[in-house]
């Protein structure tokens, strides 16, 4: 495993765990009541497909630059899938606490696709 992908293991393990305290602080301070069930599994999914996407683009930077370039796009397109059928088969099940799913759903994709994209950016720029 490279030192890129252990770094960016750590930062999204990290990451995970204080989206995991500040939902604890909001559901517990803020908005008591509507705690969502499906939040540590969301976390979890969400970090999870990160590392595995952001594995697949390391090692094809390294490998290939034109490969790289073409494919990430279609890693992102596939992520965005994979987030959107998720929020889907959720709202399908449970929806009386939609806005507040909603609000989790992009707080949380927000900070990983930040974490991701200035990542790839630099690592990018490192494989040139």
């Amino acid at each position: 495993m490279s030192k890129e992908l252990k770094k960016y293991m750590r930062n999204i393990l990290l990451s995970t765990l204080l989206l995991a305290a500040a939902g604890g602080v909001v559901f517990t301070h803020m908005a008591p009541g509507k705690y969502l069930t499906i939040l540590p599994w969301m976390l979890g999914f969400f970090a999870v497909v990160t590392i595995l996407t952001f594995a697949y683009q390391l090692r094809l930077a390294k490998k290939n630059k034109a490969l790289f370039t073409r494919y990430s796009m279609l890693v992102s397109l596939f992520r965005l899938v994979a987030y959107s059928l998720f929020a889907f088969i959720y709202l399908t099940i449970q929806s009386e606490k939609a806005v507040v799913f909603i609000i989790c759903l992009v707080v949380i994709y927000l900070v990983f696709t930040y974490l991701e994209v200035s990542e790839i950016s630099r690592i990018s720029q490192k494989y040139k």
